[in-house]
C-alpha cells in the first residue's frame, strides 16, 4: 500500500499559488493541503477511520476549487482517499475513487502517481479476496517503480503471496525490497506473518511488540499487531493438526481484510476433517485442494493416526497444490520471449544479465496470474493401490513434512511405511554440508564425510525397508536437488527421481510407449568446454548414424529444429541456472544460449535427453509446484527420462563415462540402471520414468 504525501501548504512562491489569485482562495487553499497532509499523517499512524473522514471531506471541499487545477492536487487525495477506505472495508467507494484517481493521472500525464495508483489497486483486489490479480498487478509494477516506493511494493506482493499460502515466495519478495533502514508498521506485521508461518513464534512475538510500543490503542497497527500476537501465543499450545490449519488460515488473511468466511472451501475442508479420525483426499476437498495448510493438516492427521497409505495420498498433493499459484514451465507469451531473447544477448556480450533474469521471472508470475479463466487443481485421484500393485520389485520413497519434522514415506512390498527423519533443520544442515563439498571441492575426506552424514539421516532409517530394492524418489522442497547417486547407500542402485506417484504412474502405465533402443540420435556439442569435441566424437562410434552438429555448426535454431526429429539427444557444454530463475538455464551454442524457455513450445518430444552440463538438473524440486529448468520443461514437453546433474561436471573422466553409458543403452540396459553403474557416483541423475 501506498500513500502520497501532499504538496506543502500553499504560499506565496508556491506554482500551485498560481492557480489561487485572490486571498482568500490562497488561504482556504492552505487550509485544505494542510488537512489532506494531516490525513496522510493520520493513516501513517494507522487512524484509517479518521483519514478516511477526514479526505472524504477535502475531497468535497476541493472540487471546483481554484488550488484543485493543479495537475497533482485531485488525484492525490483520491489515492490517498481510496486507500484509507480500503483499508475500512468500503470497497465499492475505495474503487470509485481510486478509478477517478488513475483516470485523471492519466488525463494530466503523471505516469509515477498512476503507478503508485495501480499498486493500491492491486491492495484492493487482495482486501476483496483476489490474491491472484494483486499478485499479477504487483509484479507488473516490480521495474517500474522507483526504488524509494519499492519497499511497500515488495511488501505487498509478499502479503498477496502469504494469502496464497506460498511462504517461502512471501519471503524471497521480502528479501528482495530495498530496504531503507526503518521499517513501517505494515513492513513489521507482514513480516511478523511470515515468522509466524515458519513456526517462529519468538521473532513474531518481538516484531509485534515494537509495534504496539510504537503506537496507540487506537490505531489499525496496534489491533492487528495484538490480533497477531495472539496467534502467536495460541499456536505454541495448539496441537491439532487441524487447529494448526485453521490458525494458519487467519494469519494468512491480508492484514486489513474482513475475516474469511466460515463457509468457504478450506474452511469447509478443515471442519471436514476435523469430524474424521483420518481421512483420504477426494472430491470433497473441492477448491480446497489447492490449499497447503488444508493438505498439511490431512497428511499430519493421517499420520497421527498412524495410516501411512493415506497419508501416502495427501504426500501426493503436497507438490501439486501450488499449480494454480505457481508458473510452470509451459508459461511463455510475447513479453517473457522478448525478455528471454535480451538476457540471451546480455550473455553472448558479457554483460550482467541478473535484472533482466528478475524482469522475466516477474514476467512469468505476471503471466500466469494475468492469464483468465479459473486455474484448478484437479479432484485428486488415489494412487497407494495402484503403485503398490505397479511397484514389483522396487521401492517408492516419498519424503514430505509433517509437524516439523522431515517424514519419508516409503511403498514397498504391499504396504507403506512411515519413517521420521528428524526436525528439518537437523535434515536440511545435513543435506548443506553434503552438496556443497561436491559442487566447491574441498578435502576429499570431508566431502566422503559430508556424504555418509546426509545418508545416515535420509537413507539409513528407510534401508531395512527397502533392501537393495531400485528406487523410485519423490522429492520435497527441502531437500533441494542434490546428487542422488554420490551418497554411498545409492551407489549402483537404479533410481528415478519423479514429482510424484502420479506422474510415474502416467508414464509407465500399460498403453505408454515402451522404450526402444534409439533409432534417430541427436549428438550436440558446444563450442565450450573443449571436453564437449571429445565426448561427442567419442559418442559417434557408438551411433555411427547420427547426427552430429558441433561448435560453430551447433547453432540453437538447427537444435531446436532437430529435437523434434530424434528418439535420443545428447548435448554436451557448459551449463549455467540463476538462483532464482532455472527457466532460464542455459547451455552455450555456437549462435547463443539454449535456454530452458525454449522448451516449452516443442511440438514433439524426443524419448530421452542427455544433459552433460554443469547445474542441468537444477529446479526439479527444489520449490513448490511443477519441476522447473532444463529438467522440468522437458518432461512437460513429454520427454520420458531426462539424464542431468544438478551440480558442477568434471571434465575428468566424463568422456568415457559417457561413452559407457550409452554403449550399456545401445545394449538395452534401462536408463536408471545405466546411470546408477557408469554416471551416479559422479552427480548425474535419472529424471521421470
Amino acid at each position: 500500500m501506498s500513500l502520497r504525501a501532499q504538496p506543502s501548504p500553499l504560499s506565496r512562491e508556491s506554482p500551485l499559488a498560481a492557480a489561487c489569485p485572490d486571498r482568500h482562495a490562497l488561504r482556504s487553499g492552505r487550509s485544505l493541503l494542510a488537512r489532506v497532509s494531516h490525513g496522510v499523517r493520520l493513516a501513517q499512524g494507522g487512524m484509517f477511520e479518521q483519514t478516511a473522514a477526514l479526505l472524504d471531506e477535502a475531497h468535497r471541499r476541493l472540487r471546483g476549487h481554484p488550488v484543485a487545477e493543479s495537475a497533482t492536487v485531485m488525484p492525490g487525495v483520491l489515492l490517498n482517499l481510496g486507500l484509507a477506505q480500503t483499508l475500512c472495508g468500503r470497497f465499492p467507494q475505495a474503487e470509485e475513487h481510486l478509478r477517478e484517481a488513475r483516470s485523471l493521472a492519466e488525463e494530466r500525464r503523471l505516469p509515477l502517481m498512476d503507478l503508485v495508483i495501480r499498486q493500491n489497486l492491486g491492495c484492493l483486489s487482495l482486501y476483496r479476496g483476489d490474491a491472484s490479480t494483486a499478485i499479477a498487478t504487483f509484479h507488473g509494477l516490480t521495474d517500474r517503480l522507483p526504488s524509494d516506493r519499492r519497499e511497500a511494493l515488495h511488501v505487498d506482493l509478499a502479503e498477496a503471496l502469504l494469502a496464497e499460502g506460498l511462504v517461502e515466495e512471501a519471503a524471497t519478495a521480502l528479501a528482495d525490497g530495498p530496504w531503507a533502514g526503518g521499517s513501517s508498521a505494515n513492513t513489521l506485521l507482514v513480516e511478523a506473518k511470515l515468522r509466524l508461518l515458519r513456526g517462529d513464534h519468538r521473532h513474531t512475538v518481538e516484531l509485534t511488540r515494537r509495534v504496539r510500543h510504537s503506537f496507540g490503542t487506537g490505531s489499525l497497527w496496534y489491533r492487528l499487531a495484538t490480533r497477531l500476537e495472539r496467534m502467536a501465543l495460541r499456536e505454541g499450545r495448539t496441537a491439532s493438526p487441524v487447529a494448526r490449519a485453521r490458525n494458519a488460515l487467519a494469519v494468512r488473511t491480508p492484514l486489513a481484510a474482513p475475516r474469511p468466511s466460515e463457509t468457504g472451501a478450506a474452511q469447509l475442508a478443515l471442519d471436514t476433517l476435523d469430524a474424521h479420525t483420518v481421512l483420504a483426499p477426494g472430491p470433497w476437498l473441492a477448491d480446497a485442494v489447492s490449499d497447503p495448510h488444508v493438505v498439511r493438516a490431512g497428511l499430519e492427521s493421517a499420520l497421527r493416526a498412524g495410516e501411512a497409505a493415506t497419508a501416502l495420498e495427501w504426500a501426493e498433493l503436497a507438490r501439486t497444490w501450488a499449480a494454480p499459484h505457481v508458473p510452470g514451465p509451459r508459461v511463455r507469451t510475447p513479453a517473457t520471449a522478448s525478455l528471454a531473447d535480451r538476457y540471451r544477448a546480455a550473455l553472448v556480450r558479457g554483460r550482467d544479465p541478473h535484472a533482466l533474469a528478475r524482469r522475466l521471472e516477474s514476467a512469468r508470475w505476471q503471466a500466469h496470474h494475468g492469464a483468465p479463466g479459473p486455474r484448478r487443481v484437479p479432484a485428486p485421484a488415489p494412487v497407494a493401490d495402484a503403485l503398490l500393485e505397479r511397484l514389483g520389485d522396487r521401492a517408492f520413497v516419498r519424503y514430505t513434512r509433517a509437524g516439523g519434522d522431515a517424514v519419508a514415506l516409503v511403498a514397498t512390498a504391499g504396504r507403506v511405511h512411515a519413517r521420521v527423519l528428524g526436525p528439518l533443520p537437523h535434515v536440511a544442515r545435513a543435506l548443506a554440508r553434503f552438496v556443497h563439498p561436491v559442487a566447491l571441492p574441498p578435502h576429499p575426506g570431508e566431502a566422503r564425510e559430508a556424504a555418509d552424514g546426509a545418508a545416515r539421516v535420509l537413507l539409513e532409517p528407510l534401508l531395512s525397508l527397502v533392501g537393495d530394492r531400485p528406487l523410485i524418489v519423490a522429492g520435497d522442497a527441502y531437500l533441494g536437488d542434490p546428487p542422488w547417486g554420490m551418497l554411498p547407500a545409492l551407489r549402483g542402485r537404479p533410481l528415478n527421481l519423479v514429482p510424484g506417484a502420479g506422474f510415474w504412474l502416467d508414464r509407465t502405465r500399460s498403453d505408454a510407449p515402451v522404450p526402444r533402443p534409439p533409432e534417430r540420435v541427436l549428438l550436440v556439442a558446444a563450442p565450450e568446454p573443449d571436453g564437449a569435441a571429445r565426448e561427442v566424437a567419442a559418442l559417434a562410434d557408438v551411433y555411427p548414424g547420427a547426427r552430429v552438429l558441433c561448435a560453430d555448426r551447433a547453432l540453437r535454431s538447427d537444435v531446436l529444429a532437430a529435437l523434434d526429429r530424434a528418439d535420443l539427444v545428447h548435448l554436451a557444454g557448459h551449463g549455467r541456472v540463476p538462483g532464482r530463475s532455472p527457466m532460464l538455464a542455459s547451455v552455450g551454442l555456437g549462435d547463443g544460449p539454449l535456454l530452458a524457455c525454449d522448451l516449452a513450445g516443442l511440438p514433439r518430444a524426443p524419448d530421452t535427453v542427455v544433459l552433460s552440463t554443469c547445474w542441468s538438473g537444477r529446479g526439479f524440486a527444489d520449490r513448490a509446484g511443477a519441476p522447473l529448468g532444463f529438467t522440468g520443461a522437458l518432461l512437460a514437453a513429454g520427454v520420458r527420462t531426462v539424464v542431468a546433474s544438478p551440480v558442477p561436471v568434471r571434465d575428468a573422466g566424463t568422456v568415457e563415462a559417457m561413452r559407457l553409458f550409452h554403449r550399456a543403452l545401445v545394449a538395452g540396459v534401462p536408463a536408471p540402471e545405466a546411470v546408477a553403474v557408469h554416471l551416479g557416483r559422479t552427480g548425474f541423475c535419472c529424471f521421470g520414468a
